[in-house]
């Protein structure tokens, strides 16, 4: 098949297997700012650094824009076994667990089916849960820990305890709701827990948490690649959040996607005279307890989405893999994305899925055609390392971000090319009918039903927890 931009992809080729610059700025992004983490001492100074080096390479109007959000401040966290014998464990907090001390029966519900619930009730309530962050088996959704979380609370648990699915890596950090002390171990201390409650059949354990829930500025990070004689006003968005957890680098998730989008821009500067329409690089503060800067973006910048053209989602974009793309119910897309990939001479595996749990969901819920990277072809069950504190610069290989910047930059550079672009935009009645249709809508209602149940049954509510439900449950 003859290559009509042949010229431009031998340049940005050059450019990308050239050159180290994706793997120096992961360096300093995780080496010299840490975690990033909203609020912490490296998240301000990565976003400067991230700018400063956005208008080195060429890109216009680089800027950050803060926004408030829901913060939180871990402190010291304990788990202790009271009976049928006395042990300490290493825990940590999860992310918006509240400050407290409660002590109860341990109630292990495996992976968390969602009968389970309902049918150990009377088990639960008032007493300690402890779930794996496995998805049970035969659910055609992702059971996400927030799900499980609220599950929990409904049937009365008063304290949480979250249990790695993996061997070998620690506690896995993940954000809930400021309702109950809320931890998380490994699955070695989970598996001896569960060993003793299946032998002692009453195990008695005490939690005790001293976080803080607190407002906290944050931020988004902007830059345009800006075409010589742009043909229209439309653009396109590529993006990935920046911000890892607090107990680790983020090194893949989401310093790899961070980085290959800063290099999408840099080699898109250097075809600008070629390009059509402009392309939006970001990196989104925020993303891993809640979607805060998408969602912030999003709804800032509500009145410019119907001139966007596309948004990539590159979360993670520089982890091991395939890099292809996962459209986002848009499947008239695959087939241009298949006949480019043959005119890229690249292997750009394609898949139509949607999870509404990383930073292209907001611009889906506004009628933007979007897709994330990725691998379609990898059978994924779960994190790995992500979310735990070995999610380290070490991890990461420059084949895969020479890969990523490789395959996307062409990709996003024909999007902005193409004038016979065409995806049907939904409607919000189209977009609703598609969450309920995938049960996404259930999350939705679980944090209703729980915010109703802690203003009926909580004969105490913590002061957190209070204005969480004040704010409408933005915690």
């Amino acid at each position: 098949m003859a290559n009509p931009y042949l010229d431009v992809d031998k340049k940005i080729m050059a450019e990308i297997y050239t050159g180290s610059e994706p793997m120096k700025n992961l360096e300093v992004l995780c080496d010299v700012y840490g975690s990033r983490f909203p609020g912490s001492p490296g998240d301000k100074p990565s976003v400067e650094y991230m700018v400063e080096k956005l208008e080195e390479y060429g890109c216009e109007n680089a800027h950050y824009e803060e926004y408030t959000i829901a913060g939180w401040t871990r402190g010291p966290a304990t788990l202790e076994l009271v009976k049928p014998a006395k042990k300490s464990f290493e825990v940590i907090s999860l992310p918006h667990s509240i400050g407290g001390e409660v002590e109860g029966k341990l109630v292990f519900l495996g992976d968390g089916a969602i009968p389970d619930y309902e049918k150990r009730k009377d088990e639960i309530e008032g007493n300690i849960v402890m779930v794996s962050s496995a998805n049970p088996r035969g659910m055609q959704r992702s059971l996400h820990r927030s799900e499980k979380f609220m599950r929990s609370v409904l049937a009365g648990a008063k304290g949480w305890i979250f249990m790695n699915q993996y061997p070998a890596y620690g506690p896995q950090t993940g954000g809930i709701n400021p309702v109950i002390p809320s931890i998380s171990v490994s699955y070695e201390d989970g598996m001896y827990l569960a060993r003793l409650l299946k032998r002692e059949k009453d195990v008695m354990v005490r939690i005790k948490t001293t976080d803080r829930n607190h407002d906290t500025v944050t931020y988004n990070v902007v830059a345009d690649v800006v075409p010589k004689k742009p043909v229209d006003d439309e653009y396109i968005i590529v993006g990935s959040h920046y911000d890892g957890h607090d107990i680790s680098q983020g090194a893949v998730d989401p310093a790899s996607g961070a980085v290959t989008v800063m290099e999408i821009a840099r080699v898109l500067t250097k075809v600008r005279d070629k390009l059509k329409r402009r392309v939006r690089c970001m990196c989104f503060g925020a993303e891993e307890i809640g979607l805060y800067g998408s969602y912030a973006y999003a709804k800032e910048h509500s009145a410019e989405l119907d001139k966007c053209r596309f948004m990539l989602n590159l979360d993670s974009g520089g982890s091991a893999g395939k890099k292809g793309l996962v459209f986002h119910d848009f499947p008239e897309l695959e087939p241009l994305a298949e006949e480019w990939a043959d005119q890229m001479v690249a292997e750009v595996p394609t898949d139509q899925n949607v999870s509404p749990y990383s930073d292209h969901w907001p611009f889906f819920l506004k009628s933007v055609p979007c897709a994330s990277g990725g691998d379609p072809t990898q059978v994924r069950t779960g994190r790995g390392y992500g979310h735990s504190k070995y999610d380290t610069l070490d991890k990461v290989e420059m084949q895969y971000l020479h890969l990523a910047a490789a395959n996307y930059s062409r990709y996003l550079f024909r999007v902005a090319c193409e004038d016979k672009w065409s995806p049907k935009r939904k409607t919000q009645e189209e977009i609703q009918k598609f969450i309920k249709d995938k049960g996404y809508d259930q999350t939705v209602k679980l944090a209703d039903q729980m915010r109703e149940y802690i203003r009926k049954n909580f004969k105490k509510i913590h002061p957190e927890t209070k204005e969480w439900l004040g704010r409408g449950g933005a915690w």
